[in-house]
């Protein structure tokens, strides 16, 4: 009986021994590029994904016949390293899967995706804010997408990112990154003028007092300088204790004309038109406050993360040693805290043909190593809560403020309301120009309430 066992396992032995000498020559085959034997080449079946792909291939989409997914990116994303190799990663994972690139300048690219979606030929993955297509009816809801992804997905990102993606409790998209405005200035300029740096203290009665010591007519040099778009100006209403919506039992009410933003507003004017320690705000990359400051121009602007990159990879040598940053000022008389919300998320526009692979390349780019990436890469900070945790974050003093007012910033969600959204930022410009703040306020507020219960208006 025991000679029978042996001689089994002998036999078991010799069937394996066998078995695994054919794979092995069926392997040797496929990687040549011509057979040797008069049978046809036999090619493997492809691997499924490596252990270090930063997101589990899905078999569903890996098994789908060859087809292209179309993809649009804003100007400055699309051609950029972190982007450029997620979409090369994502390729290698899904070899069944092309990918097609196009891009616009951010401001453009909301009206181009709406005429795609209207002419019925619209990208499957689009980067703009999703709660803004979600609330005019431009973008799928993902609701049953994320469930699959798992209970737990939510809970990885910052709170306040979903808002991006998210109007009304349905899900539209994928946020991508984040951001909120603070101030950034030169300190070797504040030393010159023999002033204190501004502190988590400041406000912006000091900020006037200061632009003005800081401004020299004579060498073309301000105090401030200022960028003029409604998304903007709302971080310094906020900043100030404004809001520009109230919402009460789901209806939405216009409070433009509340007194702190006319405050702020009339404030912002007379920094421009009276004591002239800014530039007039205008919409040119050369007049723009992150090129006058590398210029060394300007000795303050509000602005987000992204400049300091800008500052540190493009400035002249030496100047990212100069430059200070702290939370925005906290109104005019010190007593509130605000700043605006910003960054984007990835969506699929409505009537979209490949609607669950698009969201598998929306989980790509939100894996903490393209997150990480664009941090480090391109000032494009993290989605992912964790993330923040990392010495990368921790350890710069320089960006400690962003940190921390990235915990009071609000989303620009009048943006949501496309005429009301056109006709702040036109309040602005008319503001600017030097008309009085109350009544365009008050004018603009009777104009859109009418439409904000209908957010495609």
């Amino acid at each position: 009986m025991q000679h029978l066992k042996s001689f089994c396992r002998l036999v078991r032995i010799t069937q394996l021994l066998g078995l695994a000498l054919c794979l092995l020559a069926l392997s040797l085959s496929a990687c040549g590029e011509e057979s040797t034997g008069s049978s046809p080449q036999t090619a493997l079946a492809p691997a499924t994904a490596p252990a270090d792909f930063p997101v589990p291939v899905n078999p569903k989409i890996a098994a789908l016949t060859p087809f292209t997914l179309s993809v649009w990116f804003a100007d400055d994303y699309y051609n950029e390293a972190p982007v450029v190799d997620l979409i090369k990663e994502f390729k290698e994972a899904y070899p069944n899967i092309s990918v097609a690139v196009d891009h616009n300048e951010w401001s453009k690219l909301r009206n181009k995706l709406k005429e795609a979606v209207a002419a019925g030929n619209p990208p499957d993955v689009a980067h703009q804010h999703a709660f803004v297509f979600g609330a005019q009816n431009y973008a799928e809801p993902l609701d049953d997408l994320w469930r699959q992804w798992g209970k737990d997905s939510a809970a990885a990102f910052l709170p306040n990112s979903l808002e991006d993606a998210t109007w009304n409790g349905v899900r539209y998209g994928v946020p991508l990154d984040i951001n909120t405005t603070f101030l950034i200035y030169n300190r070797q300029m504040f030393r010159d003028a023999g002033l204190a740096e501004p502190g988590p203290d400041y406000n912006f009665t000091r900020l006037r007092q200061d632009a003005r010591k800081l401004t020299v007519p004579s060498q073309n040099r301000y105090g401030l300088a200022l960028t003029p778009g409604a998304w903007d100006m709302f971080g310094l209403v906020s900043a100030n204790g404004g809001d520009l919506l109230d919402t009460q039992n789901g209806r939405v009410t216009a409070q433009l004309d509340a007194a702190p933003n006319v405050q702020m507003l009339q404030f912002i004017s007379t920094l421009v038109n009276f004591d002239k320690v800014a530039p007039a705000p205008r919409y040119t990359k050369e007049a723009s406050p992150v090129e006058l400051f590398k210029q060394r121009k300007i000795a303050m602007f509000f602005s987000g993360p992204w400049d300091l990159k800008e500052i540190e990879l493009h400035g002249p040598t030496g100047l990212y040693g100069e430059v200070g940053t702290t939370v925005m000022p906290h109104g005019i008389e010190g007593k509130t805290t605000g700043s605006v919300q910003g960054g984007g998320s990835l969506f699929v526009p409505k009537g979209a043909k490949n609607r669950e692979a698009a969201f598998e390349f929306m989980k790509w780019a939100a894996a903490p190593k393209y997150q990480m990436r664009l941090a480090r890469e391109m000032g494009r900070y993290p989605v992912l809560a964790d993330l923040y945790k990392d010495p990368f974050f921790t350890g710069q003093p320089i960006l400690q403020p962003f940190l921390e007012q990235l915990k009071t910033a609000r989303p620009y969600q009048l943006e949501a309301y496309a005429q009301a959204d056109v006709t702040w930022e036109q309040s602005i410009g008319s503001i600017l120009n030097g008309s009085d703040p109350k009544t365009i306020l008050a004018d603009a507020q009777r104009v859109i309430q009418p439409t904000l219960n209908s957010p495609g208006k």
